[in-house]
């Protein structure tokens, strides 16, 4: 009705997952990047969580129209469905051929095998979307882990991403689910916007729908904000009213008053009917009181930190970026416990000394001491996350999923994460490893542990700073011609006890150098494709003594 009225040429604020309308915030490019990451990496499951209305299933409709023409994608919207029927769905998306009430759930295995083997085999990519991811039950999300298992040698077949509700992560954390959060490689929490995304937010679809001027005044918006929380779907319901409230008024631009109005009728409120519209009023705060304690309540249990600043921190794996988010640090690098504390921390086992020791503190100390291995005072460094902190010393984030033979490969300082009994997460450094023994920095005082004793609170997720020739780090093959080709040659000279003369190291890959990297990787256990990776970065700096190390062995 207010669409003339106005001059727009489609409604703006239509609640449908439009990605036409996609407003990217920091955190929805955040959350973006986060996916394209899993998907064109490849390596496991990629999680996806965040508050009802905050844009998730937009968010994936997005993704989908950004994936090039040889990624095929399912997406699912219903999965409150049994193991077999979610398989059928996945067909059906896929348009694989089946015979329904007839299919065994090994010819559905069977079959999808040999699809994604010969997709894989012409260069295309296959991915599932599974949205409100929370509804599952524990046999479908068994099943869908089991579906990882699809692979050849080096890649996963079918690539997964689970996006859901806060609830998802306690879900995930369940015991008999501990397989599938281990291949969580990648993981976002989606938060509702801040009042000046939302400003920007509304302007960004009333242009998109036409509109020559803004048509809130700044208080109208501040004012939707307040009483939206930040959460699109709401801002979408409030302005849309609030619209059609202006176009009956024939007011503009819409202001207080009439965003006022605009949430009483949202809110079922009527000027006529007082006292239902009080009833209204008190069932709608208390349902806001209850939806936001309940929200406190996942904050406090899943991340474990008080309801303050929060700093984004991508990991960087090579040119890829997945954003995790801890609180920002503040601690002392010093140790937090006397030394009646710690003697008395010393003979708590790793279950206890998760519930004595303030998770907060842990992840502040985790940081420092991840960066003081490379002898840098985190809490003296630019940047407002911990890896635009590396970047600037030159520095890159990994974040990664795996065991202990992983970390031992990578061989760098890490921060692991430890979930206690009850749920709370921990950041946690490791300074070093022996065979089956790892030294632990809680708060800054180290205790030891066996790695069996951590089995049950780690469930593979790690982080460690790693120094690439050049940020962001390359990806050296025959046919390039860089001064990261340069730096190359020099780390090969240093490994094998030669000596090299400054300006006759040529910036060229050739075949001959090529042999050089293929013999390196063999000897180094390094996949032995020529290709200088991450990896076998690490290792030539690990093998010429540049890197500060974690695992040395007796």
């Amino acid at each position: 009705m207010y669409i003339a009225h106005f001059g727009l040429k489609t409604p703006p604020f239509a609640i449908t997952p439009d990605p036409h309308f996609l407003y990217l915030s920091e955190r929805h490019r955040e959350a973006l990047a986060h996916l394209l990451y899993g998907i064109n990496e490849g390596t496991g499951f990629v999680l996806l969580t965040g508050e009802v209305g905050t844009g998730k299933t937009t968010l994936c409709r997005s993704l989908m129209e950004q994936l090039s023409d040889n990624v095929d994608v399912a997406l699912l919207f219903n999965p409150r469905l049994s193991s077999m029927e979610l398989l059928a769905a996945l067909f059906d998306e896929l348009r694989i051929e089946y015979q329904r009430n007839i299919f065994t759930l090994k010819d559905f295995i069977d079959t999808l095998n040999t699809y994604l083997l010969t997709a894989h085999s012409v260069g295309r990519k296959t991915v599932l979307i599974l949205d409100e991811a929370q509804n599952l039950t524990s046999d479908a999300l068994e099943q869908i882990r089991l579906l990882t298992n699809l692979e050849t040698t080096h890649h996963k077949l079918l690539q997964i991403i689970l996006v859901g509700q806060p609830e998802l992560n306690v879900i995930l954390k369940r015991r008999n689910l501990r397989q599938l959060a281990q291949r969580i490689t990648a993981r976002y929490h989606l938060l509702p916007l801040s009042a000046k995304d939302t400003d920007a937010y509304i302007n960004h679809r009333l242009a998109i729908s036409g509109a020559k001027a803004p048509l809130f005044t700044n208080s109208a918006m501040r004012l939707i904000y307040r009483y939206s929380s930040g959460i699109p779907r709401l801002i979408n319901i409030i302005c849309d009213r609030a619209l059609l409230g202006g176009y009956v008024n024939n007011q503009r631009p819409i202001n207080n008053n009439i965003v006022r109005k605009a949430v009483r009728e949202v809110r079922g409120e009527t000027v006529s009917h007082i006292g239902s519209s009080s009833t209204v009023w008190l069932i709608t705060i208390f349902i806001i009181v209850l939806l936001f304690g309940s929200f406190m309540w996942w904050i406090n249990t899943n991340h474990d930190i008080e309801p303050q600043k929060i700093v984004s921190l991508p990991m960087t794996t090579s040119s890829k970026t997945i954003p995790i988010h801890v609180t920002e640090a503040t601690a002392n690098p010093t140790s937090n416990t006397t030394t009646a504390q710690k003697v008395s921390l010393s003979h708590l086992g790793l279950s206890e000394l998760l519930q004595q020791i303030d998770p907060t503190g842990n992840t502040d100390t985790a940081l420092i001491t991840l960066f003081r291995q490379w002898q840098l005072d985190y809490t003296q460094l630019r940047g407002d996350t911990a890896c635009e902190r590396a970047a600037n010393q030159g520095l890159a984030c990994l974040y990664k999923s795996g065991d202990w033979e992983d970390i031992r490969r990578y061989n760098r300082p890490t921060v692991i994460e430890l979930i206690s009994d009850k749920g709370t997460q921990h950041l946690v450094a490791i300074t070093k490893l022996r065979e089956h023994t790892v030294t632990l920095n809680f708060t800054g005082d180290t205790y030891d542990f066996s790695t069996d004793q951590l089995a049950s609170h780690w469930l593979g997720q790690f982080l460690l700073l790693w120094q690439p020739p050049t940020l962001p780090a390359p990806l050296l093959k025959q046919g390039m011609s860089t001064e990261s080709v340069v730096w190359l040659r020099k780390r090969l000279a240093v490994v094998e006890g030669k000596k090299w003369v400054a300006g006759e190291l040529t910036s060229y890959f050739d075949s001959a150098l090529k042999k050089q990297v293929i013999n390196f990787q063999k000897q180094h256990n390094l996949l032995a494709d020529g290709i200088v990776g991450e990896r076998t970065i690490m290792m030539l700096n690990a093998e010429s003594g540049e890197v500060p190390l974690l695992w040395l062995k007796d």
